[in-house]
């Protein structure tokens, strides 16, 4: 049953590579934090189901709509134009083939992946049911080999469920989710990335990993550093001053005399003067 559902699920990817439309226009990601990037052959609409999954836990992905059955560059051509507009601190979750591209792109390009999940990926290379490949994508490829350490430079790197074939047989489908990984319930290259326990567990993994920051609002007001320091410099400045020295916003100290309210004239010290007592009369005797 599961290879079944591992088979329709590859035949819907190919579907939804066929009818592959590029943007005329390159969405703006700036409010976007994940980035989806379909595997061999596949179309961005294939992926819906993870982008809706990972958006009700407080994400905000967006399937990049990689050339499905293009050549290897013209293919990283489009996946450095999405990235030069994503943010810094992108979240990039790529399946099988797609994280081969990865170690290609230039450096300042990759440098705005922060977190890379790469799902099914086959580092050493495949063959398709065993038959055909591409070029340098073949079993243990040269190419794959050296671009390798180019992955240990991304600040988190999780390859999981990688493989050594592309697409399993039904026969070998036992031994293809106890052998290969243990990380997701329904084994299979494509319900890796369909299946709702699959994706649970994805979701789960990347919220310990690099949980959501919630989106700030349109209409909210964002004070800045610069501001905070003024606001708080027109505070102490409403105070009275008690000391003899304060400072101004810049930093620089200012010298200020205290200052005194008379309340009147000053009067003139009272002088205390000694009362002699007299002695008394002494007393006649007769």
């Amino acid at each position: 049953m599961i290879a079944i559902t591992e088979f329709l699920s590859f035949l819907l990817s190919v579907f939804s590579g066929i009818f592959y439309s590029k943007e005329k226009v390159l969405s703006r990601l700036d409010n976007n934090d994940i980035l989806i990037l379909p595997g061999l052959g596949s179309g961005a609409w294939f992926y819906n189901k993870m982008a809706k999954y990972l958006k009700s836990k407080g994400y905000r992905p967006f399937v990049v709509p990689l050339p499905p059955w293009r050549s290897e560059k013209n293919i990283i051509l489009t996946l450095n134009a999405y990235l030069l507009k994503a943010k810094p601190n992108t979240i990039v979750i790529a399946h099988n083939t797609s994280a081969l591209l990865i170690p290609a792109l230039p450096d300042g390009t990759r440098r705005k992946i922060d977190t890379l999940v790469t799902l099914g990926t086959p580092f050493k290379g495949f063959r398709l049911w065993g038959i055909f490949s591409f070029k340098n994508w073949e079993p243990n490829s040269n190419k794959l080999a050296i671009q390798h350490p180019a992955y240990l430079f991304i600040n988190r790197f999780f390859p999981l469920a990688p493989i050594h074939d592309y697409l399993f047989q039904p026969k070998d489908s036992l031994a293809y989710g106890q052998g290969r990984d243990q990380w997701f319930d329904i084994p299979g290259n494509y319900n890796l990335v369909r299946k709702a326990e699959n994706l649970r567990t994805l979701s789960e993994f990347l919220f310990s990993v690099n949980p959501p920051i919630p989106q700030i609002p349109k209409d909210a007001t964002v004070l800045t550093r610069d501001v905070i320091i003024s606001q708080g410099t027109m505070k102490q400045e409403s105070r009275p001053l008690s000391k003899s020295s304060s400072k101004n916003s810049s930093g620089n100290k200012i010298k200020t005399k205290p200052i005194f309210k008379p309340d009147s004239k000053p009067k003139k010290p009272v002088k205390q003067t000694k009362t002699k007592l007299k002695p008394k009369p002494k007393s006649k005797r007769r």
